[in-house]
């Protein structure tokens, strides 16, 4: 947040940060979402500001791994400097976004995790963009296909850019997103292709997400 004059706040969300504007609706990510029925400020507020045209806004975070910080340049100091271009702002162009994965060694999930690589992306949106691009998320980047990095580039574009289109209502998030699977009990996620009768397969876990390939 730049203010007139140095030091500005730098907010750094963790998991649940939310900034929320009185009398303004906003996302709807369920992990930071605070109810309207709530006393304003929330019980949550970590930082709670009135401005001179009455406006009010309020720093929230139920888990408690947001920071705040006061930076004369906080675009000079980390992690900001530190962040790569944005997914959605600053996207990669094709060809770069190729050759940049064929210089990294590191399981494609995690260089899709690594901020400094390319910022914006999150776990669960890394399990989508992965699973709708139909690519293992321990595979090699490096040794990922030209066709499979073009789909993965595409891939994170419509996914970013339905999540933004949809205010992060995971309501309204396509029927074929894994990510309405995450929270389900065993047997009971979503399957997009043929049932898998063979006792031989691979199975490979992260969280609540589930990579099954025939063998």
């Amino acid at each position: 947040l730049v203010l007139d004059s140095p030091p500005s706040p730098s907010f750094q969300f963790g998991m649940a940060g939310a900034i929320y504007i009185k009398g303004v609706e906003l996302s709807k990510y369920k992990r930071s979402a605070v109810s309207p029925t709530e006393e304003w400020p929330s019980k949550y507020s970590k930082l709670f500001v009135e401005l001179d045209d009455g406006l009010e806004f309020s720093f929230t975070d139920k888990r408690r791994f947001a920071k705040i910080r006061l930076l004369d340049n906080p675009e000079a100091v980390p992690p900001i400097s530190e962040l790569g271009p944005d997914a959605l702002c600053e996207p990669m162009q094709l060809d770069d976004f190729v050759q940049s994965f064929g210089r990294k060694n590191a399981p494609i999930k995690s260089l899709l995790l690594d901020q400094s690589f390319m910022s914006g992306i999150g776990n669960w949106m890394a399990d989508e963009v992965l699973y709708q691009a139909r690519i293992h998320p321990m595979q090699t980047s490096s040794k990922i296909s030209k066709e499979k990095c073009k789909a993965l580039h595409r891939c994170i574009k419509e996914v970013i850019e339905k999540s933004v289109e949809v205010g992060a209502d995971s309501n309204e998030f396509p029927e074929n997103w894994i990510f309405h699977s995450r929270e389900k009990k065993p047997g009971k996620a979503f399957v997009d292709g043929p049932t898998i009768y063979s006792s031989s397969f691979l199975l490979w876990c992260i969280q609540h997400i589930c990579v099954v390939y025939q063998c």
